[in-house]
């Protein structure tokens, strides 16, 4: 594979050297008349460095531009509204035609207008617009998983192009927590508090190298400079059980200082139905399980952009999010012989957990413009801080053969602080190179204690078995130096990341166990980027990619604490994982900055994933995290469509991943091999000018989740609103899962274990939602014309 990418990277580079020249371009403007514009006044950037290229004042516009390269055209008249273009030039001379508006006659009445795409790529990175997908969904979690291109599993993993799951950042910022907590949280957060959602597949450098599935970076809203403006919401959906949600947020911007402050109330309810056998030394542990999840979250968000200067901004965000949360669970479980059906015994259990849990997150930053090429250095500093309280008590009866009941109960406290604080530095020079360097140290602090007792027919006493108190702490000091450069048509990016891992944990309760991972690793990148070809309108461009990476045990996997499910089964961290590290080789083309193609390989060693065990006294199984082995994982990615712009569009796509496990697994060889599809889709119509009807879908053939093998699953959804009061006032209703399609049914069979089931969860749901938008927008302002594009921050 490694060869293959070579060679064709050397013919791209063969192919472009041989056709490096410059175009002659010329471009037409007319108006919404067909009419010529006249005295145009044009300007060229580079799309890579925003560098201005050309200037031209005449009633014809011509240039002469390096080809095989991608350029921003702005074009303004005295009497048309401003025009921007994107220029993706082949190795011919082209002549363009650019459309215009002609301009109101009072510029305070100018309302501009246009189709956001859904989906684009800017260089190694996917962005996909959320407010299409937050109309159909109760809160964050929801919208990612609707995401193109994202397999959410029900236990909150998200993966991207990996068997790995991705790392998941809220404003930039790594979210230190556990899949379960994260989804928590995200389900804590309102549908319509998210922008958008970056996608990097293929992180660079300037990343944290702990991501070796990808990045999800979800982007939350924040003050938007339009005068005095905002929303109110409110939404009612009903599956199975019904949830309500309501909200406002409201944005302020006057001279130099804009502040945002946001509010929602969620009640919400669900359910997980799950249905399993168990096979052990011909004995069938028959499982039917119905747990109700029940919760109320209040999530606040505040936040001020200062500018001191044209030069230096400041800025500060608080996000509070308080969840109460219970949960009610009803174990049956029936043992039976396996060879004729005769019944051995049976179970009956309940599980009711009440908790509360607390996140507040705090940023403060601090911006500064160096010069008008666009270099600027920008510092953070984080606290994140996330609080769980949980009282749980269980009830074990034996109907057959009858036996004592018994019962018991535990407070779980969990506490994590999370301190962070970074740098980075991008210059552009005058000789069109970009310069990114920085810094980051992670300080992370958990506690863990959990409190257990039993009462039977012999009286109350402390539960060894689940009483347990675990301290983690975790320092990671990194840097980081890579460089952009663009030349005969190339754009070559290498770079290069240190970090510095130090990881200390202790088990004082039941025994003193403790843990250590020091260690200094570095991580190479190399990004290279060319054109291909013109096809059907459409300029090809061409992107390899190089990369590093690691993936660290995190606190849950490593802490020995086991928590109990049911009778026969249970959940434990073990504290002598290592790291796994993956060398990644990707090439992916991008239509017009909308992704079609790419096919990679993750090379993984020393991997680490989720397994099953079983204890040979007790024969109860659990589920922990072993080191395996390696896994080279093939993958191939396509996705087409018609491009927004009209009244219909849509994309439509597919992923194949190929799994090849070599280790040991239970003391024996493990050998597999394993291939899986994903399809996804996603249409819009959009019929009149205050009405749109949306459809997304995805589906998943022969999946896998760990060793368990998936029968095929996935979710149709169907979204319409309808604005009306003069588009103040949307009608949102959605139908969710309208097929109930999305449900699991797995089968395991490793090593001596066998195991098939099914879960369900109340995805099946139907939801209306009233979104009311006011405001009063300032006069505006003048601004110097024709300025260079630039990328709006993240966070």
């Amino acid at each position: 594979m490694i060869k293959k990418l070579a060679a064709l990277l050397a013919a791209i580079i063969t192919c472009s050297a041989a056709f490096a020249q410059n175009v002659h371009v010329s471009i037409i403007v007319k108006n919404e008349k067909n009419e010529p514009v006249q005295n145009v006044t044009a300007k060229v950037y580079g799309r890579e460095d925003s560098v201005l290229q050309q200037k031209v004042l005449s009633a014809g516009v011509f240039f002469l531009l390096p080809a095989n390269r991608g350029y921003t055209l702005q074009l303004s008249a005295t009497n048309i509204n401003p025009v921007s273009k994107i220029l993706m030039l082949a190795g011919n001379d082209t002549s363009v035609t650019v459309m215009a508006q002609t301009a109101a006659k009072s510029l305070d009445a100018v309302v501009l207008t246009s189709r956001k795409s859904l989906v684009k790529e800017e260089d190694d990175k996917t962005i996909v617009d959320a407010e299409a997908l937050a109309n159909s969904s109760t809160n964050a979690y929801e919208v990612l998983e609707k995401t193109p291109g994202a397999v959410v599993d029900q236990d909150g993993n998200v993966y991207l192009n990996s068997a790995t799951p991705a790392q998941i950042q809220i404003n930039g910022k790594e979210v230190k927590l556990s899949a379960a907590d994260i989804a928590s949280l995200l389900k804590s957060l309102p549908a319509n508090s998210v922008v958008k959602i970056e996608i990097l597949r293929s992180p660079s450098a300037k990343y944290d190298a702990a991501s070796s599935g990808g990045i999800i970076n979800i982007v939350l809203k924040k003050g938007i400079k339009l005068g005095t403006s905002g929303s109110a919401n409110v939404g009612y959906f009903q599956g199975r059980y019904r949830t309500e949600t309501a909200g406002f947020n409201l944005n302020r911007s006057q001279g130099k200082a804009s502040t945002h402050v946001s509010y929602q109330f969620t009640n919400r309810n669900n359910f997980e139905e799950l249905n399993s056998h168990r096979f052990v030394n011909g004995v069938d542990i028959s499982q039917k399980a119905y747990t109700k999840y029940p919760s109320l979250n209040n999530y606040v968000a505040a936040g001020m952009d200062y500018e001191l200067n044209k030069k230096l901004t400041l800025g500060y965000d608080l996000r509070f999010s308080a969840n109460h949360n219970n949960s009610r669970a009803a174990n049956n479980i029936d043992i039976i012989k396996e060879s004729n059906q005769a019944l051995l015994g049976q179970n009956n259990s309940v599980v009711t957990n009440k908790g509360n849990t607390y996140y507040l997150g705090n940023n403060i930053n601090v911006k500064y413009k160096i010069d008008s090429l666009g270099s600027e250095w920008t510092t953070s500093l984080d606290y994140n801080y996330f609080d769980t309280k949980n009282d749980q008590v269980y009830n074990n009866q034996f109907p057959f053969p009858a036996r004592p009941y018994i019962t018991g109960d535990g407070k779980i406290n969990n506490a994590k602080n999370i301190f962070a604080t970074q740098t980075d530095l991008l210059l552009k020079t005058k000789n069109k190179f970009t310069i990114e360097a920085g810094a980051k140290f992670n300080f992370s602090n958990s506690n863990n204690f959990a409190d257990y007792f039993i009462d039977s027919s012999t009286g109350r006493k402390q539960d060894n078995f689940q009483t347990n108190k675990f301290r983690y702490k975790e320092e990671i000091a990194s840097a980081y130096l890579q460089v952009a450069k663009t030349f005969y048509g190339f754009t070559l990016k290498p770079g290069l990341r240190v970090e510095n891992t130090n990881i200390n944990g202790r088990q004082s309760i039941p025994k003193d166990t403790t843990l250590r991972i020091q260690r200094t690793d570095l991580f190479p990148y190399v990004y290279l980027r060319h054109n291909i070809m013109k096809i059907f309108g459409f300029l090809l461009t061409g992107n390899a990619i190089y990369r590093r990476s690691i993936t660290r045990p995190y606190y849950e996997a490593l802490n020995p604490y086991p928590k109990y499910i049911d009778q026969f089964l249970y959940d434990v961290g073990n504290p002598r994982l290592q790291p796994q590290f993956t060398t990644n080789y990707e090439f992916n083309i991008n239509a017009d900055q909308f992704p079609v193609f790419s096919i990679g390989l993750n090379d993984i060693k020393d991997i680490f994933t989720n397994v099953t065990y079983q204890d040979s006294t007790t024969k109860i199984a659990y589920r922990t995290y072993d080191n395996l082995g390696r896994n080279k994982e093939m993958y191939l990615r396509f996705v087409g469509g018609i491009p927004p712009g009209k009244k219909y569009f849509f994309y439509a796509g597919g992923q194949y991943n190929h799994v090849d496990y070599t280790g040991f697994y239970q003391n024996a060889a493990l050998n597999y091999k394993r291939g899986s599809w994903t399809f996804f889709m996603y249409h819009n119509y959009k019929p009149t000018a205050t009405f749109n009807i949306s459809i997304n879908a995805f589906m998943r053939l022969h999946g896998l989740q760990n060793f368990y093998e998936l029968k095929p699953f996935g979710q149709i959804n169907i979204t319409a609103n309808q604005a009306i009061l003069k588009k103040k006032l949307n009608i949102i209703l959605s139908a969710n899962d309208i097929l109930r399609t999305n449900k699991y049914s797995f089968s395991l069979q490793q090593a001596g274990i066998r195991a098939t089931g099914s879960r369900v969860n109340d995805t099946r749901r139907i939801g209306l939602t009233l979104r009311y938008n006011f405001g009063i927008k300032p006069k505006e302002e003048k601004q110097q014309m024709f300025e260079a594009p630039k990328e709006q921050a993240s966070n």
